[in-house]
């Protein structure tokens, strides 16, 4: 990366950084002096040292081993984006955006620090205390001179600061923002700091915190803030400059039953009930992480900080040894549902501590690898914590959304630089661009890509086992420990030390060769894997069919591969590095006479489909009379009759992350979902029952509403199972069936949740979480009951969920109905009214529900922020001035609140209704841009967040390819901001209004970047992701290995083929000699009062005479050489006379009739 005058300047390993920090309230402002102790090899920083410092870092004075320097800029990015920028179109903002982005959004500048006139920076011995050997890695024992660089610098800008609150980095995500370093992201740093703040401020930094002590120095000791105290922190491991953290302000602490994780949240607001009942949780995750892996937990000191949301990014920040979260995660006991989800989430920001913090990945390319392990690792805690059943329920939701997004366009492979899926859109490793500005991707698509992480393990886990893939984790989980033989691995002990060697980098193809030399997978099978999920793009699909025959006693089943062009080029890939292996999918079948299913291997070989006969278990014929019904009768119960299959499952391992479509149409099919949904245990198998008779009920099936109102109302039966029912019983009502899905929701709305007496909602009881769970499904079912004909909801389900807000009474309840009101009000917001007296009963319900708030106010204005944006939706279903009016109300009282949340859906209330008004997007974006420049830096990224997600609704319509310069410039101001959350988000949006541009997208180079590579493959098993392009010399080398092979295979082959036949000659003969040997023995046993002078024997067909007239067919001997005829000759000398004189007689021909016995082997 160097450029002009940083052609001959170094960019050293800088193994150790100590930042003094005085923090300075009153005039907004950071003094700060920094050392860092560099690593140099030679004459490699003889032109000067190059670090990097942001736009706002003004530097005083700098030395190098006690020479004073001087700094030049010689890389100042501040190109004057914002004026020469072209807003003649979306596509030519968005260009020039992309090229502005790979520039790390123009946050920070790069100086070269030289010394002064003729004087020289020369490297000296390293200190004994400068670390070497084991404590810096084994690469730094090469390493023997060093230079200590001191910096003296001030800072007015990068971070944010206010009257309670100081927090570094600012907007821009940069370390370089608020003090000077060198970011390199193959190299790690241990960093110490002392921070001078005011003495009424807590301080947190990314280290372990030593001590406190007062001001020597009097000037420095008192000031317009007050006395002030110096914090020292000293670094517990080496890791990156951007992982820095510093968070200074009023805070209460509260400690957690593990030792040295400390919870922080603002002081005075009466949060301490809910941080205890949020420690009491983290320590739970961390112990069952620590009994998962064996290993004690490896950050010692954690603090884990939550902070208002208008400080906080949608994306949680993750720095070394300090986790920062919006309060909002701070949930009130009373909320038993939200309590779940905000444990789960702070689980998953704990183990990230542990992959990707502890853990880091090599590459960017690597950056899933820890993703998925770290929400793997987060997996363990929720099944400690709920059970294996919502856990399955987990990796199933996380396999749905990584299929239904990756469609070969949306997603780009793991595998690539445009996977950005690390600490907020951070690239890793040695690229060019690492230890920059973070780029985050959009919320969707980051999204999308952890969830395939994350399933992309999951499918990894079924093919290695649960017991070797938790073996697979705490290999990796303890690479960082230094051994210690004398003392036990302790969570303050030398084992537990973290190390900065190569042991805590962690590859792609380091993971699967450990996997392989674990269990002994084929080399040929981990590559195919690799290619279709982690360097391909797209999900293939399985549409899959299967019949009975029961005259053949099988079952035919075809099978059949489907998918996008980067889905069929990645299968390509894979087939090409398969070598030996064929992919395969899995069938298992239940039959009727069995008591366990049995799993039978379908093989894909090379073609797109397959048909193969599955084989059957013999069972006797039922002889008694059948019933026919000649009319009326339901094909699907005449079918299930005569069927021996009770149930199929297509891959029930998720080898192909459960992708498999099967026609709702075909007969029998149903029975079979049914049986699968009654007798399978596991809830997966159970929710693709439910969706497939879900399919069935949209078309007309009474049957299926009756299986699925039985699910529903089983008590026995998974909650979430049940929800999933009431879904699908809610989204395919329709007169096809005569509303029966419609009666089913309303019948368990009335037995469970209304008083049987009076008929009106009884008195809520929240404590039962999973009959919450179904109430909630019920209700939002309810308002998917949709009448086709009459364009409208249907009115009883409108009435239903009218009347439980009207008569909610939450008296004696000991938890609380903000989450359920919450719910009831975004069902309604769903709703088509078909008459004005149903519009007026559901803004009623809003208005109340929303001035209810103001006076009793939920936790955290929940029940505002639906009703805002519920009469939002409603102005957008219905036209109505006097609705639309009534949702610009309720959207400015959510702005005059002023906490995020109701500023966001204030944001959405007035989109829809911009919208509904001017029936134009581009309005809604218009007022998205103006509102937003007024707020704080978090909130505006989250506003222009939500403005992406509603246009990508329109993505590709011409409607949003008339972009006008009242939307573009604004939007290249924010590009041009500093901040890297509004750059992307503006970027995004760019990118989502200049769609049919495909040139400017990085998502679809990186799928076309992947497709080309797919074609270019080599078909002989090359990994051609590890070794670069050979030479001529080692081509020809490989071209006569290759050769030499395909002789051996050719010989081998040909041996084959000789065994086989010389084999199949010897059975031949095995079954002529037997069959032979069959026949002698029944010849035998013949009646010899049969027998005349001259016997006759007429054998198998072919049999021919000898000269002497002796059969010689299959008989090995005549039958007057029969002893029992000689000796009958001998002894009858009368009969021997008179056959001597008589006249011979016809001879009598003696047919011998006998069965064929198959000859054993």
């Amino acid at each position: 990366m160097a450029r002009d005058g940083a052609s001959d300047a170094g960019r050293p390993r800088v193994s150790k950084q100590r930042v003094e920090l005085r923090v300075e309230r009153t005039r907004r402002r950071l003094r700060g002096r920094t050392t860092l102790t560099c690593e140099v090899e030679g004459e490699e920083c003889a032109g000067g040292i190059a670090v990097r410092r942001g736009g706002g870092v003004r530097i005083v004075a700098a030395r190098a081993n006690g020479v004073a320097c001087e700094t030049t800029s010689i890389d100042a990015t501040k190109d004057g984006f914002a004026e020469t920028a072209s807003v003649d179109d979306a596509a030519s903002l968005g260009k020039d955006a992309r090229a502005r982005l790979d520039r790390e959004c123009g946050t920070s500048e790069e100086v070269i620090i030289r010394a002064i006139g003729d004087g020289k920076i020369e490297a000296r011995p390293k200190d004994s205390e400068g670390g070497s050997g084991e404590e810096n890695g084994a690469e730094s024992g090469t390493r023997g001179k060093e230079i200590v660089l001191e910096i003296e610098y001030e800072a007015e800008s990068g971070f944010f600061a206010d009257d309670s609150y100081f927090l570094c980095p600012g907007p821009s995500r940069s370390s370089s923002s608020w003090f000077p370093c060198i970011e390199r992201g193959d190299a790690l740093t241990t960093f110490d700091f002392a921070v001078n703040a005011p003495r009424d401020w807590q301080v947190v930094a990314s280290a372990h915190w030593d001590r406190v002590e007062k001001c020597r120095d009097s000037d420095e000791g008192e000031d317009e803030d007050g006395f002030r105290l110096i914090h020292h922190f000293s670094g517990m491991y080496p890791t990156f400059a951007h992982e820095m953290r510093l968070i200074c302000g009023k805070l209460s602490a509260v400690s957690t039953p593990i030792k040295g994780v400390t919870l922080f949240a603002p002081a005075g607001q009466g949060l301490e009930e809910r941080m205890q009942t949020a420690a009491v949780g983290i320590g739970k995750a961390i112990v069952a992480y620590e009994e998962y892996l064996g290993h004690p937990y490896p950050v010692s000191c954690l603090n884990v900080v939550f902070l208002p949301d208008a400080l906080v990014r949608e994306r949680d920040a993750l720095g070394a040894c300090v986790n920062v979260h919006s309060a909002r995660w701070l949930v009130d006991p009373a909320l038993n549902s939200a309590l779940l989800d905000a444990r789960v989430h702070l689980a998953t920001a704990i183990a990230r501590q542990w992959f990707g913090g502890i853990v880091v990945p090599a590459d960017t390319t690597d950056c899933w690898v820890v993703e998925g392990l770290a929400q793997y690792l987060a997996g363990m805690y929720v099944k400690n914590l709920t059970g294996l059943n919502e856990l399955s329920f987990t990796r199933m939701k996380d396999m749905r959304l990584a299929a239904a997004m990756d469609d070969g366009a949306s997603l780009p492979p793991l595998a690539s630089r445009a996977a950005r899926i690390w600490r907020g859109g951070h690239y890793a490793g040695p690229d060019p661009f690492a230890g920059g500005a973070p780029k985050p991707l959009s919320k969707s698509v980051e999204r999308a890509l952890q969830a395939k992480a994350v399933a992309v393990i999951y499918m990894l886990e079924k093919r290695l086992g649960p017991d070797v893939m938790q073996k697979v984790l705490k290999y990796f989980a303890g690479l960082h420990v230094r051994r210690n033989k004398k003392e036990q691995a302790t969570r303050t002990g030398p084992s537990n030390e973290v190390l900065a060697g190569n042991a805590r980098w962690i590859h792609t193809l380091q993971l699967f060769d450990h996997c392989r030399a674990t269990v002994n997978l084929g080399k040929g099978e981990v590559n195919s894997f690799l290619e279709r999920w982690v360097y391909g793009a797209g999900t293939p699909k399985l549409s899959v069919g299967y019949v009975v025959k029961r005259k053949k006693n099988v079952m035919e089943f075809a099978v059949k591969l489907e998918g996008s062009a980067a889905a069929a080029a990645a299968d390509r890939a894979a087939l090409a590095v398969a070598r030996n292996h064929r992919s395969s999918v899995t069938v298992r079948m239940r039959e009727e006479n069995r008591a366990d299913a049995n799993d039978h291997v379908v093989s894909l070989g090379q073609s797109s489909w397959q048909l193969m006969e599955i084989p059957l278990q013999p069972r006797p014929k039922d002889r008694r009379p059948k019933t026919i019904i000649e009319s009326g009768g339901d094909p699907e119960l005449i079918a299930a009759m005569d069927c021996p299959v009770r149930y199929v499952r297509v891959d029930p391992e998720f080898e192909w992350m459960g992708n498999i479509e099967q026609s709702a149409r075909q007969v029998g099919l149903e029975s079979m979902m049914a049986q699968m949904l009654e007798k399978e245990k596991d809830i997966v198998a159970q929710i693709v029952a439910v969706e497939f008779l879900g399919r069935r009920v949209a078309n007309g099936s009474v049957s299926a509403v009756l299986v699925l109102d039985k699910c529903l109302n089983s008590e026995d039966t998974f909650c979430r199972v049940r929800a999933e029912a009431a879904m699908a019983l809610g989204k395919s009502a329709s007169e096809k069936t005569q509303w029966g899905s419609l009666h089913a929701l309303l019948r368990h709305y009335k037995k469970y949740q209304c008083n049987e007496r009076t008929g009106k909602p009884k008195q809520n009881d929240f404590r039962d979480l999973a009959k919450v769970i179904v109430d909630k499904a019920v209700i939002t079912a309810l308002a998917h009951v949709y009448d086709e004909e009459a364009k409208c909801t249907h009115a009883d389900a409108i009435d239903a969920i009218v009347n439980r807000l009207k008569y909610n009474n939450n008296e004696g309840n000991p938890q609380s109905d903000d989450g359920f009101v919450a719910t009831c009000l975004s069902a309604l917001a769903r709703c088509v009214p078909a008459t004005l007296g149903e519009l007026r009963a559901i803004t009623a319900q809003i208005h109340y529900y929303i001035r209810r708030d103001s006076r009793f106010p939920s936790v955290d204005l929940c029940v505002t922020c639906a009703g805002i944006r519920a009469l939002g939706l409603l102005s957008n279903a219905v036209e109505s001035e006097e609705l639309c009016a009534a949702a610009e109300r309720a959207a400015e009282l959510g702005f005059s609140l002023g906490n995020q949340s109701t500023l966001l859906a204030a944001t959405d209330a007035t989109m829809y209704v911009r919208f509904a008004r001017t029936k134009n997007e581009l309005e809604s974006l218009k007022f998205v841009l103006e509102r937003s420049a007024s707020e704080s830096a978090a909130t505006q990224s989250a506003m222009l967040w939500s403005a992406c997600d509603y246009l990508s609704t329109f993505a590709g319509t011409d409607s949003l390819k008339g972009a006008s310069k009242d939307i573009l410039v604004p939007l290249r101001d924010k590009l041009a901001s500093g901040d890297s959350e509004i750059a992307s988000a503006a970027y995004s949006i760019v990118y989502v209004l200049a769609s049919h541009d495909t040139a400017m997208s990085e998502i679809r180079e990186a799928v076309e970047e992947a497709m080309k590579r797919a074609g270019d493959q080599i078909p002989v098993g090359v990994d051609v992701h590890v070794h670069p392009d050979h030479a001529p010399v080692d081509g020809a080398r490989r071209a006569e290995k290759e050769a030499k092979r395909a002789r051996k295979r050719e010989r081998e082959r040909m041996k084959q083929a000789a065994r086989e036949a010389n084999e199949a000659a010897a059975a031949e003969q095995r079954r002529i000699d037997a069959e032979a040997a069959f026949v002698e023995q029944q010849a035998e046993h013949v009646s010899d009062d049969k027998t005349t002078g001259t016997a006759t024997i007429i054998a198998s067909e072919g049999a021919q005479n000898g000269p002497d007239g002796t059969p010689t067919g299959g008989l090995k001997r005549a039958r007057e050489n029969n002893p029992s005829v000689k000796s009958f000759v001998e002894t009858d000398a009368g009969a021997t006379a008179a056959l001597a004189d008589a006249p011979p007689p016809p001879a009598k021909k003696l047919k011998l009739s006998f069965k064929m016995k198959k000859p054993g082997a």
